[in-house]
């Protein structure tokens, strides 16, 4: 797989360095490698809300008193836009992002 460090613009506009795979349509390697000078990471950003609302809305159903998730996620570039790509393991990870919720229990005034 081609993979080289590229600028991306994070949301509050600062650019960071960051290692990235070119990935082709099918989701495999790109035989073409055509990079641009720098990405912006909303993509990446747009990912991970979405899968911290997929998992919230599963976790609504069973209502747990406390839940961790850990997400490995490899930086990628498709259709020219850095998206990120959840791997197995931590050792192909760009992104090591750790969710947390608890639970939230409603209090009552003394007396009322």
């Amino acid at each position: 797989m081609a993979s080289r460090v590229v600028e991306v613009v994070l949301p509050n506009k600062t650019v960071a360095l960051v290692q990235a795979t070119e990935l082709d349509d099918d989701g495999g390697p790109a035989e073409k490698v055509g990079w641009k000078d720098t990405f912006d990471f909303e993509q990446v950003s747009g990912t991970l809300e979405g899968i911290a609302q997929a998992i919230r809305s599963g976790l609504d159903k069973v209502s747990p008193s406390k839940t961790t998730v850990e997400l490995a996620i490899q930086l990628a570039v498709r259709n020219g836009k850095l998206t990120g790509m959840l791997v197995e393991g931590q050792a192909q990870a760009s992104l090591k992002v750790t969710l947390e919720w608890a639970a939230t229990t409603a209090k009552t005034k003394p007396g009322g």
